[in-house]
């Protein structure tokens, strides 16, 4: 019920907005009803007319004289509703004000209101016939009436309603009891006629609405039409059914390049051929075929130069589904075809050398693979090139790789590709080629090129180049494995020296291979455990006895079997292993100086990479927190490389750890270049004399003094030396006379488990005692 009641109420609120609101829109609406009730007046009148004199007709020959009187009445009414409609325009009204719309309704009360008057005055009194044809012509005229006075709801109303009122009070005053019967039934008929009045109000009104939107968008897409056609830079075209051009716009033909009346002379499609003949092949399929199409290329050169169009367009149907022509838009896409010719070029070459770039060689090299070509890609990387951009500006750096990249050029061949990377580093690509001699020869030539000085700016550098080749033959190796053999082979020029070139072999693959497994396997080796930390005790020369004992990490490699410390550390570092392993260390040394090694001084080596972490501090006074350690009794061992990359940075950070009460050992002293110049600067507790010393302590005069100088500075600055690597009793005696405070090597013992390690020691040697050793770390 209560849709209705919703329905009922809007419908209320619509007609009286209409009845009551100046606005344009309503004028408008106004206009419209109106104009349908009054083009249908002259019908109408004549009706009303027509149904009077059949009144008369009905009670002839005795016609009352009151009856005279109202049929004049209705004539003069329907007279003047015919003048009325006489004065309106042919056009109809555009619009109607509200006065006029209530006088139309007055009108239309007015007519019904003298039939009332009819019904009730000469129904009750008239004979059967009479009463017959008054109710047949109210009947009809109710129902036609209501109907065509629906654009005015309330003149329908109003209308209907007096019709009814006067056929009720004329059935009532007859006292027939039959009639009553009768009076039920138009009492139920007359608000269906009504309602039916307000609902085609409401669809007619819908209807004007909608027609009314549609012209303003019609007008909306004529103007928007035109205005493509002036400014737009495509341009429309639509083809009759024989493929000629119904309308030419001035930007068509400027497209084109029409001449005048060309169009009425050819079809369109022979049009467009003539000026890009590559289309004959696609208009067959595309255009004779009945086909759509859309974003279709064409070529075109004229005296205005290379232009690109794009053509698009769509099948014609009439009702019948039968071709009527084509229509669609011809764009200038000239613009937009070079700017991305522009942006590919960019995107593929090097802004500062017009080199190819890094995406250039991928996809150069991966269509030789496609095509499964023989290729040779060449590494190029640049030995001296940082030092120069460091010390004499960007400037200068660029000058001179623009120098290098017209070396390059000039060494290579028209089958070959020269690329910069980034930074340094080069690349050529060599395809085909006859034999692996013409590749070596012409990195060689390369080698021999970038060797020579450059001037830039007035002054002369050296630079030099290491080179890596990979060479692949069809059914080799793809782009990456390609890219990965030719680093190897500069890695490899790299450590020979460098100024060279490396062709890849097998080994340098297996190395890399090797590498990778060492890589992987450290990722989970802790938790697998496969490392363990072995533990050399120090020996105190003035007490003999043992003080300290240094950790040292071992690794067994389930495939590789036993892995140095050399070689897996440095690995760990670059892999970004090393703070998780060292972290392992230095709490396993944590654990085990507060129980099996309790009263010892332990010292953990630290690698500079872990040090330079931001929460190394953090996790060092954690552990010492855990486990309840004297701070005194860790030792941390670190070498010269901690302190050269940033030295600021390292003294804070290594005053920040010797504020904690931990000892500090610079390990491996001796073989640096500044060592010394830091000592006074760094909180350093203990030297550390490196094992080179040691081992030529007796074949080597300077060796002696070398020892006897760093124990005797060690001194001076209240420092304490300690002598690694001491595998002989003569070792031991001459480092005894250098003045050293402690020393470890193989003649104590060599690194053990921690279960191995000796709680005492034996009496001091005095022989030559021979040490089998291995590598410590």
């Amino acid at each position: 019920m209560k849709p209705y009641i919703q329905t009922f109420d809007s419908l209320r609120n619509d007609i009286a907005l209409m009845y009551s609101s100046d606005e344009r829109e309503v004028a408008l609406l106004r206009g419209a009803h109106l104009t349908s009730v009054i083009r249908v007046t002259p019908a109408m009148m004549f009706a009303n007319f027509g149904a009077g004199a059949c009144i008369l007709l009905s009670f002839s020959p005795e016609i009352p004289s009151g009856l005279w009187v109202w049929f004049s009445l209705l004539t003069m009414l329907c007279i003047l509703a015919t003048l009325s409609w006489k004065r309106m325009p042919q056009s109809g009204l555009l619009t109607s004000s509200v006065r006029r719309i209530k006088r139309s309704t007055l009108h239309a009360a007015g007519l019904s209101g003298i039939w009332a008057v009819m019904i009730i005055l000469w129904f009750p009194s008239g004979g059967s016939l009479q009463q017959m044809s008054i109710s047949t012509l109210v009947t009809g005229m109710i129902g036609a009436g209501g109907f065509v006075l629906s654009p005015l709801p309330r003149a329908s109303v109003i209308y209907v309603g007096l019709y009814t009122v006067g056929s009720l009070i004329a059935l009532l005053l007859t006292g027939k009891p039959h009639y009553i019967a009768l009076a039920l039934l138009l009492f139920l008929y007359s608000p269906m006629v009504v309602i039916g009045s307000l609902l085609s109000w409401r669809k007619s009104t819908d209807l004007i609405n909608a027609q009314r939107q549609a012209a303003r968008q019609g007008e909306m897409l004529s103007v928007l039409l035109q205005d493509f056609e002036l400014d737009a830079g495509d341009a429309l075209w639509e083809t009759d059914q024989n493929g000629m051009l119904n309308h030419v716009s001035p930007r068509l033909t400027e497209l084109l390049d029409l001449a005048p009346a060309e169009h009425q002379r050819k079809r369109f499609l022979d049009l467009l051929i003539e000026r890009c003949p590559e289309l004959k092949e696609q208009a067959n399929e595309l255009i004779e075929c009945r086909q759509n199409f859309r974003s279709l290329p064409l070529t075109l050169e004229d005296s205005r130069g290379v232009r690109h169009l794009t053509l698009t367009g769509k099948i014609l149907l009439d009702d019948q589904g039968h071709v009527i022509g084509r229509r669609g838009i011809l764009s200038d896409v000239t613009d937009k075809v070079n700017n991305e010719r522009m942006l590919q070029t960019l995107a593929h070459t090097d802004s500062l050398t017009g080199l190819a770039n890094r995406f250039k060689l991928r996809d150069t090299i991966s269509g030789l693979v496609k095509r499964n070509q023989s290729l040779a890609l060449l590494s190029v990387d640049l030995d001296r090139f940082k030092s120069i951009n460091d010390n004499h500006g960007h400037s200068t750096g660029d000058a001179l790789l623009q120098v290098i990249a017209r070396r390059l050029i000039s060494c290579a061949s028209e089958s070959t590709l020269v690329a910069r990377l980034g930074g340094d580093e080069f690349a050529l690509v060599v395809w085909p080629f006859e034999n692996t001699a013409e590749i070596t020869a012409l990195a060689q030539r390369l080698v021999d090129s970038l060797r020579e000085p450059v001037t830039v700016a007035e002054r002369e550098f050296r630079v030099g180049a290491s080179i890596g080749i990979s060479l692949r033959r069809p059914d080799g190796p793809h782009l990456d494995d390609l890219m990965v053999q030719s680093d190897m082979a500069l890695y490899t020029a790299k450590a020979a020296g460098r100024g060279c070139w490396s062709l890849y072999s097998t080994e340098m693959g297996e190395r890399s291979r090797r590498r990778l497994a060492i890589e992987e396997g450290l990722r989970q080796a802790i938790e697998r455990g496969e490392i363990h930390v072995h533990w050399q005790p120090k020996v105190d020369l003035t007490q003999w006895k043992i003080v300290g004992a240094e950790a040292l990490i071992r690794w067994s490699h389930p495939r590789l079997g036993r892995i140095g410390p050399d070689e897996f550390i440095p690995i760990a570092e670059q892999a970004g292993l090393i703070e998780s392993l060292g972290h392992w260390v230095l709490e396993e040394a944590c654990r085990a100086a507060v129980n099996e090694l309790q009263g010892l001084t332990v010292s953990v080596n630290v690698s500079a990479m872990q040090v330079q972490y931001g929460h190394f501090l953090a996790d060092l006074k954690t552990l010492l927190q855990r486990y309840q350690l004297a701070p005194q009794r860790l030792e941390l061992e670190l070498t010269e490389s901690v302190i050269m990359d940033d030295p600021d940075q390292a003294l804070a950070m290594l005053h920040a750890i010797r504020e904690t009460g931990v000892r500090l050992a610079l390990d491996d002293f001796g073989t640096g270049y500044s060592s010394l110049s830091y000592l006074r600067r760094f909180p350093f507790d203990t030297l550390k004399i490196d094992r080179s010393f040691i081992t030529e302590l007796l074949t080597r005069q300077d060796a002696q003094a070398i020892v006897r100088m760093i124990t005797e500075l060690a001194i001076t600055l209240g420092k304490r030396t300690v002598c690694e690597g001491v595998e002989t009793a003569e070792q031991l005696d001459a480092i005894c006379a250098t003045g050293c405070n402690e020393v470890q090597g193989y003649l104590i013992s060599p690194p053990v488990p921690l279960s191995a390690f000796p709680r005492s020691l034996p009496e001091r040697p005095n022989t030559v005692t021979a040490a089998t050793s291995e590598p410590q770390s």
